[in-house]
C-alpha cells in the first residue's frame, strides 16, 4: 500500500462518497477509484460494498481508517517539524497546546503575550477544538499538552488538576431574570434556549437538571462554542448555560451573567502523555494561565 492510497481511503471515509473525496483531493472520480481498487488489491479484501453506485464501508474499513488517521497525524507532525528544520528554526523550542476555541479568542491571547514578553527563545503552536478533539491532539502528541474538562474520557493520561468553576445563566439584559441574583432550574420552564451541542458532557448535565426541576424549554439554537452562544443571547434569541470561568471573559452590554443554582462545579485541568513531562516553559505558561483565570474568573476556585 503506498501514503497516496491511504490518503485516498481516508478522504472516502471522511467525506463518504468518492466525489467528496475527489473534491477534497482535487483529483478525478476514476483516479479515487483506481486508488481503491489499488488498495484492496494490496490488502486482499474489500474495504466497501458497492451498491448501486453507493459505497458502503465494511467493518474492516472502520476498523483501518482508526489505524489511518493516527498516521496521518504522524505524518502531519513530521511535516510540521521538516517545514520548522528547512526554516531554520532548530534552535528554537516550539511548545505545543491544545485548547478549546473559545479560551482562544478570550483569556488566551492575553496569557500568550505575557508569556512571549518572558520567555524569548520559544515559539508556541496552538491547536483548538472540543475537549475530545485536545485529547486526540495529545495522544497523538499533535500537542504537547491540553487544558480539558475533568477527568478526561481517556483515563491514560497524566492530569494537573488546576481549577474548579461553576455554571453561569447568559441572559439577554432586557429579559425578566437578568435582575436576579440567582437564577433556578424551576425559572427557565417554557424559556428560549441557546443550547451547547448535545454530545457535550455539560449539555447532558444541564438537560439532567432542567428534568429535574420539571422545567420545559425550547432549544432555538444549537451551537458548539460558548462564544457564540453568548453572542446568540446578545441578540435575543434565548438564555443560554455556559462555563462561568469561559464566560467570564466573554464581554457584552446586552448580556447579563447570572449564576445558576443548584451550584454546579466542573474541574478543569491539563493533560499530558505519561512519557512525557512538562518541561520548565510548559510550567511556566501554565502557571501564569491559572493565575489569570482565578484572578480574574466568576465562580472559579483553585484545586
Amino acid at each position: 500500500m503506498t501514503p497516496k492510497q491511504l490518503e485516498v481511503f481516508r478522504a472516502v471515509m471522511s467525506t463518504g462518497t468518492t466525489i467528496g473525496a475527489s473534491v477534497v483531493l482535487k483529483l478525478s472520480q476514476s483516479a479515487i477509484s483506481r486508488q481503491l481498487s489499488a488498495l484492496e488489491a494490496d490488502l486482499g479484501f474489500n474495504l466497501f460494498h458497492r451498491d448501486r453506485g453507493r459505497l458502503l464501508a465494511t467493518a474492516e474499513a472502520r476498523i483501518l481508517v482508526e489505524e489511518v488517521d493516527e498516521l496521518a497525524d504522524v505524518l502531519a507532525r513530521l511535516k510540521r517539524r521538516t517545514d520548522e528544520l528547512g526554516a531554520g528554526r532548530f534552535g528554537r523550542s516550539l511548545l505545543k497546546m491544545g485548547f478549546p476555541h473559545s479560551m482562544t479568542t478570550t483569556i488566551l491571547p492575553r496569557v500568550i503575550r505575557d508569556f512571549l514578553a518572558e520567555t524569548t527563545s520559544v515559539s508556541l503552536e496552538l491547536v483548538a477544538g472540543p475537549y475530545s478533539y485536545v485529547e486526540h491532539a495529545v495522544m497523538g502528541r499533535v500537542a504537547d499538552f491540553g487544558f480539558v474538562r475533568l477527568p478526561p474520557e481517556d483515563l491514560g493520561f497524566e492530569v494537573m488538576p488546576l481549577f474548579t468553576s461553576g455554571t453561569l445563566c447568559a441572559v439577554p439584559r432586557d429579559h425578566a431574570l437578568a435582575n436576579r441574583d440567582a437564577i433556578a432550574a424551576e425559572d427557565l420552564n417554557q424559556a428560549d434556549m441557546v443550547l451547547l451541542g448535545r454530545l457535550r458532557h455539560n449539555r447532558q448535565e444541564i438537560e439532567s437538571l432542567l428534568r429535574d426541576a420539571k422545567s420545559e424549554v425550547r432549544c432555538r439554537v444549537e451551537t458548539h462554542s460558548v462564544e457564540s452562544s453568548i453572542a446568540l443571547v446578545a441578540e435575543g434569541i434565548g438564555i443560554s448555560i455556559v462555563p462561568a470561568f469561559i464566560g467570564s471573559f466573554i464581554a457584552s452590554e446586552r448580556v447579563k451573567l447570572v449564576p445558576l443554582v443548584p451550584e454546579t462545579q466542573v474541574d478543569y485541568g491539563i493533560i499530558t502523555l505519561r512519557d512525557a513531562p512538562l518541561s520548565r516553559p510548559m510550567q511556566l505558561f501554565i502557571d501564569m494561565l491559572r493565575e489569570r483565570i482565578l484572578s480574574e474568573a466568576t465562580l472559579t476556585w483553585p484545586k
